[in-house]
């Protein structure tokens, strides 16, 4: 548990609520569309991990994992209601983003969750939180490393991603050390991560397609350049995912094996994101 022994819980306010461009990656529909999928499966996506977690906090003897995993949860929910602030924005900029929500909540939250459950009992949303923590501890390096720190984006975004990926960074080993303390179990971590890859899979292109659709009603123009950056994006993306998959399918990985807290380290020390105190309720 090295990694872990460093989270915090930060207070912020990026001033998401504000006007931010319809394209503000750098003037690109495509990536600002494919990033604001996440935006929208992110708040109920890190309420699932809590109750994932939380499902079996009663399991584990280790007293400073407990302290951990508190801290944890604190951070998904600030992480949460921080992406969902920028909803009022995306439909201030005339899209229509409850028809996604409804339907990924839906299908995800109304139907799979508990039935799943039924069939795999509580550890399988443990073992798919997992996975998914390991993806957005992933997708956290590549911003930095692949994306430039997202040079070129609005300051209050870029400042809110970068933040959320390094937060990500932080507590990238909680629910590993969660799963592995209540259930050591090989084939349990690998049935979360098909499951995990499966769906972040299908409700980002989901999204990304009902983003993109209201764009063509719009008559939106697409440059050549937008097509040819997304693509070159998305390709490296692929296969950096590729690499992680891979790695976390090894018998013997744990987080604390992908040395980027340095990452983390760094944004923390070159910004002061703490700025206003949030009622959140866990």
């Amino acid at each position: 548990m090295g990694s872990t022994n460093t989270i915090k819980v930060r207070h912020v306010d990026f001033g998401l609520e504000k006007q931010i461009p319809n394209n503000w990656f750098k003037g690109n529909f495509l990536i600002t569309h494919f990033v604001n999928s996440f935006h929208l499966i992110f708040p109920d996506g890190e309420k699932y991990f809590i109750r994932s977690v939380k499902a079996h906090e009663e399991f584990i003897q280790d007293i400073e994992l407990k302290k951990i995993i508190k801290a944890f949860i604190a951070q998904e929910v600030v992480h949460g209601n921080e992406h969902k602030t920028f909803w009022d924005t995306l439909k201030k900029q005339g899209y229509d983003i409850d028809t996604f929500l409804n339907l990924y909540n839906a299908t995800t939250y109304d139907f799979l969750e508990p039935n799943l459950k039924k069939i795999f009992g509580a550890k399988h949303a443990l073992a798919v939180t997992v996975a998914l923590e390991h993806f957005t501890a992933s997708l956290a390096e590549f911003a930095f490393k692949d994306l430039k720190e997202l040079e070129g984006v609005p300051e209050n975004m870029r400042q809110m991603l970068l933040w959320h990926a390094s937060e990500e960074i932080e507590h990238k080993s909680v629910a590993f050390d969660v799963l592995k303390a209540v259930d050591d179990s090989y084939a349990l971590r690998i049935r979360g991560l098909i499951h995990a890859t499966v769906t972040l899979s299908v409700y980002t292109i989901i999204g990304f397609v009902m983003f993109m659709l209201q764009e063509v009603k719009k008559g939106t123009i697409i440059t050549p350049f937008e097509f040819w950056e997304f693509f070159t994006h998305f390709i490296s993306l692929i296969q950096t995912m590729g690499k992680e998959i891979a790695h976390y399918m090894q018998p013997g990985f744990h987080p604390d094996q992908v040395a980027n807290e340095h990452l983390a380290q760094y944004f923390f020390e070159k910004y002061q994101v703490e700025k206003v105190k949030l009622k959140v309720a866990v």
